[in-house]
Order: structure tokens, then sequence, then C-alpha cells
């Protein structure tokens, strides 16, 4: 026997593959030698053509040819030792060996390929559950009642339960309690033959987690036909769902800027006119006041006038910095002031199912800090713990000292030891869980519903009790309430820089000449009226053309707007001291810095609008004594 005719089998070490030849020719011998001892015309003959049948079963075309040529050989030996040689009946036997060689041939041919598409189809099962297995998705068959029969690797990673425990379990234990109908639903199309289409439901885990899956189920049949199963296909999209959703609030936070950019220029390009004509209220509601007797009922309806005026100014610079479009004024204020104000607003507007406590300091509590910004850090954090009540709650507004240590547990930044003004909200609302508290101060996060809240609130907060030099810390407990502690460094009313005082005597002139420069004729004409009636001579020019035709006369001060439509403030003020290099120059816009938009003239300071009698006073003192600020 040859090497290719021995092989290790696969019943153990030691067995050994039969080649497919051996068995036939063996067998074809032994009916030769039984064929030779029979009688010569007896049909015996015949069983020598067995031996290629034989080997047809090896499924070997070239060894049934084998035997075959080696069967025909011993019928001819056979029947010539019986004398039969050239005979018919010597032929009749040579063609039945060789007739059944070809049948046979034929038939381990088809052997063969039949076994081949078996090899194949075996294999290409074994790769197919290779590769289901190796999939990260979840891969899983079920009986038509529902009981899991299969369970790849992908399912026990995705849903946490291992093979073992998956088998045999039904499927119900995969869906939420409130989603069964759902899943029957799909489960009976399958069984019924139908393949279902890809959808996204809710699956449960081992854990008790919910998370996403896009599913798709398919039947299993047999080779009849009949659907003996149903095929799960579930692919986990949670990470696809939770990636979209990131996506659309970055898109929503992204429209959400420029929402607000887009206020910010609104509010910067209607600021110009609104200024100019709260400066024409304040300011003549206040000529008109002097003219009345004090105790006319007139002149308490004027004093009403300023005070809304005083508001309407503080109330567009409140609107200019939340935008960013405003520099911030420091000036000395007292809290209490701040926290009575303020209770006199939210007593009118919180509602009867919330009561306001107030409690204010003994002693003065001032601090240096822009006053509009500290009412937007009040009004902020009252709001919130109004909406924090719903059904109703008491709301406390207090102010007192504090002296801080260097180890204060829970401000944010931490606070330096010293002296403080502690400003504290507290409500008795719902509370937040120490994971929200630990992101109320991120821009855009909130707790309430889409387009009731922008998540901007407690981060503007942030923002202005920081820049004041402050600390704010939180305490809140769910259904319990919530404290907003919020510290700003204490100050002294005396020996205070002169930048931070927020009203301070006005000057008044000695005949100097001051050329006024302005295009909207009321703003232009109320500048000439002050300065007329406080000792200065105006000079009046209606636009920057016109201010340049008097550019040879001389004169102790430029006064100019900012913006006009011919020729800007600062490029009239390079082009006057183009002629006179020494003429100080006062700027007033009713424009922030950042929305003006035009480049300032060396050595001159601004005025915002609105402004009062005192301020421009003021303002045209320091620019002709050269104490103000030059503007940059």
């Amino acid at each position: 026997m040859s090497t290719g005719s021995r092989a290790t089998s696969r019943g153990g070490p030691g067995s050994r593959h039969v080649h497919p030849m051996v068995l036939p020719a063996v067998a074809t011998s032994g009916l030769a030698l039984l064929t030779l001892g029979a009688e010569p015309h007896l049909l015996s003959f015949g069983v020598i053509a067995l031996g290629p049948c034989l080997a047809a079963v090896s499924g070997s075309p070239a060894a049934v040819f084998s035997i075959g040529v080696y069967a025909t050989s011993l019928v001819v030996v056979v029947s010539t030792y019986q004398g039969l040689w050239g005979t018919w009946d010597q032929i009749l036997r040579v063609a039945v060996t060789i007739a059944a060689t070809v049948i046979s041939i034929v038939i381990a041919r088809h052997r063969r390929l039949l076994e081949s598409n078996s090899a194949a189809a075996v294999k290409d099962q074994v790769m197919l559950a290779a590769v289901l297995e190796a999939s990260s998705d979840a891969v899983y068959t079920a009986t038509t009642e529902g009981t899991i029969t299969t369970w790849n690797r992908g399912a026990e990673e995705i849903y946490g339960y291992t093979r073992a425990q998956a088998i045999g379990s039904s499927i119900q234990m995969l869906a939420p309690p409130d989603d069964g109908t759902a899943l029957l639903a799909m489960f009976a199309e399958a069984a019924e033959g139908r393949r279902s289409e890809q959808i996204e439901v809710v699956r449960l885990n081992r854990d008790g987690g919910l998370f996403d899956v896009a599913v798709m189920l398919a039947p299993v049949r047999d080779t009849a036909g009949n659907v003996t199963a149903v095929a799960f296909i579930e692919h986990d999209v949670s990470a696809r769902k939770r990636a979209g959703a990131k996506e659309r609030a970055a898109l929503e936070r992204t429209q959400t800027a420029q929402r607000l950019e887009s206020l910010g220029q609104l509010a910067g390009g209607i600021a110009h006119d609104f200024n100019n004509l709260l400066a024409i209220i304040l300011n003549y509601s206040q000529f008109a006041a002097e003219q009345i007797p004090t105790d006319s009922e007139a002149r308490d309806d004027l004093a009403r006038v300023l005070r809304a005026a005083e508001r309407a100014r503080r109330l567009t610079h409140q609107l200019l910095v939340f935008a960013r479009s405003e520099r911030t004024e420091p000036a000395i204020i007292d809290l209490n002031d701040v926290v009575i104000e303020a209770n006199d607003l939210f007593s009118r507007t919180l509602g009867g199912h919330i009561q306001l406590v107030t409690r204010t300091a003994e002693q003065p509590t001032t601090i240096i800090a822009d006053r509009s910004s500290i009412d937007q850090v009040l009004f902020n954090l009252v709001i919130n713990a109004r909406d924090a009540m719903p059904d109703g709650g008491v709301l406390v507004m207090e102010v007192d000292h504090v002296e801080m240590a260097p180890d204060e547990v829970g401000y944010a930044p931490p606070p330096l030891s010293g002296r403080y003004i502690r400003l504290t909200v507290n409500d008795t609302g719902t509370g937040m869980s120490p994971e929200v508290v630990n992101r109320v101060f991120e821009p855009f996060f909130t707790t309430k519903a889409k387009h009731e809240g922008t998540g901007l609130g407690l981060a503007t907060v942030y923002g202005i009790v920081t820049d004041a030099g402050g600390s704010i810390r939180i305490a809140s407990e769910p259904h319990v309430g919530t404290t907003f502690s919020v510290v700003f460094p204490a100050a002294e009313v005396t020996g205070l820089p002169a930048d931070v005082v927020a009203d301070r005597p006005a000057g008044h002139g000695n005949g100097e000449r001051v050329l006024v420069v302005d295009d909207d004729e009321t703003v232009r004409e109320l500048m000439v009226r002050i300065l007329d009636r406080n000792g200065y001579k105006p000079v009046p020019a209606a636009h920057p053309e016109a201010a340049l035709t008097l550019a040879d006369e001389p004169f102790d001060l430029l006064l100019t707007d900012v913006l006009m439509p011919q020729m800007s403030g600062p490029e009239l003020a390079e082009r006057f001291k183009a002629r006179q290099p020494d003429i100080p120059v006062l700027f007033v816009s009713g424009y922030t810095d950042g929305n003006a938009g035009v480049r300032r003239a060396t050595g001159g300071i601004l005025l915002h609008k609105p402004f009062t009698t005192e301020s421009l006073l003021g303002s045209v003192q320091d620019a002709l004594t050269g104490t103000g600020v030059p503007s940059r």
C-alpha cells in the first residue's frame, strides 16, 4: 500500500484510512475465485461485475475505473480457463462487466459531487456561525412559541445574559413591561413567515436598564419551507442616539448663542436713539421741575417721571450688559437698598401663593459693583426660586455682614479671608440633586422644559459675581429647598477712588466757548441749554461739516456725538485738531463700546447717553481740566 493510501483516521491517532480500491479489489478477486469453481454456463460469472459496483461506494471515479479494468481482466482469464475463449458467452461476460463499470463510474461521480456540496455547505455553516459569534450585534433565535434556542456573544455583551442563562428562557424577558405587546406583534408576524422591516425599539438588559436597538426579525424555515424558528438581529443604537442628542443640543446652543448675539446687535442698534430720548426726558423733566413750586402736585408728578426715566436708563444699561455689549460701571452701592427696592417689585409680581420675607442689615452694606448687574443677580435668583415653588412656599431675601475664613467650604471661587457683605436667597421649593447642583453654573444647562429657559441665568449670575470679586455657594436638597449665598467684599464709603463714585458735584463754567455738534436737534439744544445755564458759551453745529466751517474760531472744547451720518465724531475731532491741536474733545454717545464701530480720537473722553445735567457738566469739567479718563 502506498503512502498516499494510508492516513490517520478521525477515530484516533492509531487508526488508519483504508484506500478505496483495496476492499473492492479483494472482493472482486474473491468473486473471481468463486466463479472459477462454478460451471462455465452458470450465471454465477456475473458476480465479478459487482466489483465496480462495490468501488462506486467510495465515490472515486478513478477507483471504480481501476476496479472495472481489473474485473474485466479477471472475466477474460476465468472464461478462457473455462474454455469459453472467443465464444459469445465470454463476450457477453466482458460486456456486462464493462457496462457495470461505466454505471458505477457515473454513480461514483454523482456521489462525490453530493459529498462535495455537503462539505461546502457544512463549511459555510461553520463560517457563518463563526461570523455571527464574532458579531457585536445581538443575533439569536427562538422557537415559534418564544423560547430562545441560540444566543451569540454579541447578545451576551448587549443584554448581559450568558448563553446558558438565555437559552431556554422566554423572549419576554428582553422587553420592557410596557412594550410586550409590540414585541409579540413583531414576533407573530415573523412566526407566520413574514420578514419584518428594521425598526428601533426599546429593550431591557439584565440589570434592568433600558436601551435602544435597531431590530429586524426573520423567519427560519426547514427544507420543506415550514417556519421552525424566528431569528432576531439587533444593533445597539443607544450611543448613536446619544451622539445625535448631543449634536442637537450643540446646535440648539449655537442657535441660542446666535440669538443672543442678535439681541446684542439689536440692543446696540436701538441704544443710540433710545438713549437720546431718555436724555431728553430726564433733563427737560428736571428743567420743568425747577420752575414749579416745591409744594405743587405737578412737581411730584415730574419727580415720578424722573424716577421712571432713571429706571428706564438702568434697564437699558442692564440689557446691554447682559448682551455683553456695554462695559459695567462700578460704583458704591448698598445691598440693603437693592433688596428693599427689589422687595417693592417682587411683592407685586411673585403672586399670592409665595410669601416674600425681606431682612436687611442694621449697618450699611456697601460694596463696589455695577448696580444694574447686581439687580440682575438678585432678579435671576428670585425668579429661579419662584419657579421652584409652583405650589407656593416661602422666599427669603436677606443681607448681612460675614467674616470669611480662608478655609471657607463650598464657595466658588474660594474667597479670601476678610469682611464681606452676604446676599442670601432661600426658597422652600423642589430643591436640586447633587448632580444638578454641580452643573447649574454651566452655560445653557437648564432643568426647565424646552422654550422655558435658556440655561444662561445662573451662568450670568456667576459671571457677574466673580467680576465683582465675589463668590457664590449653593445648598440644596430635593423636596426641601435651595439657598444661594453670594458674598461681596465690603467697601468703605470714605477714601474711594474717583472712578467708582456714582455722583459728584458738577462744576460751573467761566465763559468757556464749547462747540456742540450733534445731528439730533433736540439733544443738541438740550446740551446747549445745560451749558448756557451753567456759565459756558455753547455754539451749536447741526453736523460735522458745519462744525468744520468754524474750525478757525477759538474754542475751549469740542463736544461731539460719536456717530453721525456724514462724518463720525472721531474723524471730525482729528480734522478739527489739525486746525487747533490743543483743543480737548468730549465724545457723547448712545452706543456702547462694542457697537459704536468707530475709532475715538486720541485724548478725548467719553460720556454715555442718557446723561444728566450733573454728569454732562462733570464730564465737561474733566475734559477742560484734563482730569478725565481718555477714551481708547
